[in-house]
């Protein structure tokens, strides 16, 4: 699938689920404008295509997806939102973490 048919494709759905060279496709062919990484799932990112506004987020199934945002507001409250899960699936793991330095 090329470029302007996974920007068309996902316009028309609620997500779309990308493969690993589709994912690079766009990540070359946009202008990241929010990179957060949520240490559990990859990075979270919005990205700029000409005027279209793209979520890109690897869900814990570690599938690639991309959502088409409205605005730049709807789209940091939905990765606020998700940073925030990450941090609490943190918080009630019962993880111990021993580091380790060099």
């Amino acid at each position: 699938m090329n470029f302007s048919k996974i920007i068309a494709s996902a316009k028309k759905k609620k997500y779309l689920i990308l493969n690993e060279e589709e994912l690079a496709d766009l990540l070359s062919n946009s202008e990241r404008m929010i990179e957060e990484n949520t240490y559990i799932s990859d990075k979270i990112r919005l990205l700029k295509f000409n005027n279209d506004l793209i979520l890109q987020e690897k869900t814990l199934k570690d599938e690639y997806i991309i959502r088409i945002m409205n605005t730049k507001k709807e789209a940091e409250e939905l990765i606020r939102e998700r940073l925030e899960i990450y941090e609490r699936m943190w918080d009630g793991c019962g993880c111990k973490w021993n580091i380790i330095l060099n």
